[in-house]
């Protein structure tokens, strides 16, 4: 039950739904009983005035929590110094014989009467123990019974004394039973220790589960979405391999194209030549006339659908690299958002079950490394767990 200062500030207590201001001057009274202690019985009588109060504000059982949390003594001490506080606010004019007695021998007086209690403070000598002042509070609760001579002389034939325990005797018992007390206390710490050593481990091996279930679907889907993206681009491929087709084509034209101009400037040559040579110079002229005429109406329409065919590769080509880009880009950023996605939302449940070095940004190793892919944080956090693995 013993505690220091330190672990009384550092240690938080349950009040419950109890109001603020009962919780505060709960708190305010641990370290003023602390500090009286072990000083003189004046300092005994406050700490039991608020022992009194406390008890009143906690309640019995909560106060008797608040007794093993806060108080260094036992709860016999205790609810000794709460009789003294009681009887010292009987008599107050009679606190300076009090001061004399034992806080054990004070606790049984305040059971008696206030003139049996005036008449033992007004005694002389040795104080009574508590076991006397027990006796002839009970002699005075019950004045016809001689039961207690009889017991005390069977005492005396038997060879013992009547004088009581003896102020190191009782703090002897008060001790033994602090000792037994601080055993019990350590036996049911260590018994909650292993529960709770139990129930993590439990929490651990559910929340492994839970998270290797989760990563396997994640996966999943992950790698279906990569099927999707195969075949999208498988889809593109075939495009682009049409539209190297065409451009195929367009190449044939252009050709066939270039052959027709040789062969329409082979014409032109030709003609020239026979004009001068001729004496049907004029029939010729009209004849290439003719021919001319003829040529460039076949020569119009393959120039025009060529043009057309070129500013078609062209827009074609332009789409079909924006398609490229666009895949490549698609596929990046679907795989990182997703993967990361992932990460964040195992991360933060993760951190929802109290696992060790998770958050909403990943799992964070015991060598200090933040793993935000979730194949690795989920790898790393086994490796951690394992034996010898890490720190945690």
């Amino acid at each position: 039950m013993t505690q220091t200062i330190e672990q009384i500030q550092t240690n938080s207590f349950d009040y419950g739904n109890l109001p603020p201001e009962v919780v505060e001057a709960a708190e305010a009274t641990a370290p003023r009983i602390h500090n009286r202690f072990k000083s003189v019985t004046r300092q005994q009588i406050e700490n039991g005035f608020d022992l009194i109060e406390t008890k009143a504000r906690l309640g019995k059982a909560l106060f008797r929590l608040w007794l093993d949390r806060y108080f260094e003594g036992s709860e016999y001490l205790a609810r000794n110094l709460m009789k003294v506080a009681s009887l010292v606010q009987r008599m107050p004019q009679l606190m300076e014989q009090m001061l004399e007695w034992t806080p054990s021998a004070l606790a049984a007086l305040s059971g008696a009467s206030d003139k049996l209690a005036q008449e033992l403070l007004a005694q002389s000598g040795d104080r009574p123990t508590a076991k006397a002042v027990k006796q002839r509070v009970r002699q005075e609760r019950n004045p016809g019974k001689p039961e207690a001579k009889k017991k005390a002389a069977r005492r005396k034939t038997d060879g013992e004394s009547d004088r009581g325990f003896s102020e190191e005797e009782v703090q002897e018992k008060i001790a033994a039973a602090i000792a037994e007390r601080e055993k019990e206390l350590e036996r049911s710490r260590i018994e909650q220790e292993k529960q709770i050593q139990q129930h993590a481990a439990e929490v651990y091996q559910q929340a492994r589960d839970e998270a290797l279930l989760a990563a396997q679907a994640e996966i999943a889907q992950a790698q279906e979405m990569r099927a999707q993206l195969v075949a999208s681009n498988a889809r593109l491929a075939e495009q682009l391999q049409a539209k190297e087709g065409e451009l195929e084509r367009v190449k044939d034209l252009q050709q066939e194209n270039e052959r027709l101009c040789d062969r329409v400037a082979q014409l032109e040559s030709t003609l020239e030549q026979s004009v001068g040579e001729s004496w049907q110079g004029t029939f010729n002229q009209q004849a290439a006339k003719v021919v001319n005429e003829e040529l460039e109406q076949a020569y119009e329409p393959l120039v025009e659908k060529l043009e057309q065919m070129t500013q078609r590769v062209a827009q074609q080509e332009e789409e079909l690299n924006r398609y490229r880009e666009l895949s490549a880009a698609q596929e990046e950023q679907l795989v990182s958002e997703e993967a990361f996605a992932l990460a964040s939302d195992f991360g933060q449940l993760a951190e929802t079950l109290e696992l060790p070095g998770w958050s909403g940004r990943g799992y964070r190793a015991s060598d200090g490394m933040l793993y935000k892919n979730l194949i690795s944080a989920i790898a790393h956090f086994i490796r951690d767990f394992q034996p010898g693995g890490g720190e945690y």
